[in-house]
């Protein structure tokens, strides 16, 4: 917004008298913190819970509550249920990046910050929000930097990797799939979007793995030989091609799951092993302590054009590096032969990275915000 609507929002949002009820922002619609929180929030004393979508006739992986209402985000009805809630949780840049102080505004992000962010980009700026969410102490830090929260970031865990811990047959038999099939996920962050904030980051593979070179007929000969299925699914703000699909490689996207009934994390949560970058995926994903393999062809020029909060990086990694189609292919069979190549860098990463690890952290964020009464007083 350009700089006067911006005050004169902001002004309205101060004096607008506020109701007793939630507002969700999350990207994409279904997000699985939006999931997460839309189902907790429906146990609680709040009269009503607002989720605010890009189409709010999108076909949702499950199904909202009683008191829940769906409006578009770009709609006068949206704004005016934003500007007079009391709550608000989002995932993204909303309205304002500023807030009333007696509105509970809760910056839920969309992951750990192994790339830089907010105020850590000079074209970028952070959310002043009363809070935000990390999943430990180690993350807290690097998130009070880059967004800056009025009283500090709670490392109480996200909602979405509470959904990480869902029924695997369940998530099977939606996919079509026997229940003994390997699944590997393969999520590459991007390097140009498409949409959002344009921005080129590293250098564009031209393909859907953003690992050039890479054959995607012997992929799918090795997956075939082990019995194992990989899905791609590539950022919501990179373009998505299916054309390089096969047999045992398919590439999805957030509809594609809609359409299956499925969020992405109960996805994650059925998998064996993720493949990734630098993607905050990989953070969550180390609470199911399963391998990972990080496909990174040009982690230089990454480092150059985006930057890291972490240095030296390579010792954040979570699992082997592969810069070329034949360390990646490699180090997938050794996953799929039963390996677990590097598990112990796995482990210290899920040390520093996870306070918790369970799949309370939805649950402890309303209990901290006296939204349910913690567990101890229920019983």
């Amino acid at each position: 917004m350009k700089a006067l609507p911006r005050k004169l929002l902001e002004w309205i949002h101060r004096v607008m008298p506020k109701s007793d009820h939630a507002v969700l922002w999350g990207w994409p619609d279904g997000e699985d913190s939006v999931i997460a929180l839309e189902q907790a929030l429906q146990k609680t004393r709040l009269r009503r819970v607002v989720m605010l979508m890009s189409d709010p006739h999108t076909k949702l992986p499950w199904q909202t509550g009683e008191k829940t209402l769906r409006l578009r985000k770009n709609s006068l009805a949206g704004l005016l249920e934003f500007i007079r809630a009391r709550y608000l949780f989002f995932t993204h840049p909303c309205y304002t990046r500023n807030f009333p102080p007696e509105v509970v505004s809760i910056n839920v992000w969309h992951g750990m910050p192994v790339k830089k962010i907010g105020w850590m980009i000079p074209d970028d700026a952070g959310i002043a929000s009363r809070h935000a969410l990390a999943t430990s102490p180690f993350w807290a830090k690097i998130l009070q930097q880059a967004m800056t929260p009025v009283c500090g970031v709670l490392p109480l865990g996200l909602p979405r990797n509470d959904r990480l811990f869902a029924d695997r047959a369940a998530v099977m038999e939606k996919l079509g799939l026997q229940t003994d099939t390997r699944l590997i996920a393969w999520l590459p962050t991007y390097r140009r979007s498409v949409r959002g904030l344009p921005r080129t980051d590293g250098i564009a593979a031209g393909n859907a793995f953003e690992m050039p070179d890479l054959d995607p007929a012997v992929l799918d000969g090795l997956l075939e030989r082990h019995g194992a299925v990989l899905f791609v699914k590539p950022h919501p703000m990179a373009a998505c091609d299916s054309s390089q699909s096969g047999n045992r490689v398919r590439i999805i996207d957030d509809a594609w799951l809609r359409e299956k009934s499925l969020s992405l994390y109960e996805f994650l949560g059925a998998t064996h092993c993720l493949i990734s970058d630098v993607s905050s995926v990989v953070i969550d994903y180390l609470l199911l302590d399963r391998p990972v393999i990080h496909a990174f062809s040009d982690l230089g020029e990454y480092q150059s054009s985006r930057g890291f909060t972490v240095e030296p990086i390579n010792d954040y990694f979570a699992g082997p590096v592969a810069t070329d189609p034949h360390q990646l292919l490699a180090a997938i069979d050794a996953v799929l032969a039963g390996g677990d190549p590097e598990a112990g860098r796995r482990r210290r990463m899920l040390e520093i990275s996870h306070s918790h690890r369970d799949d309370g952290a939805t649950c402890r964020l309303l209990e901290t915000l006296g939204l349910v009464r913690p567990a101890r007083d229920n019983v």
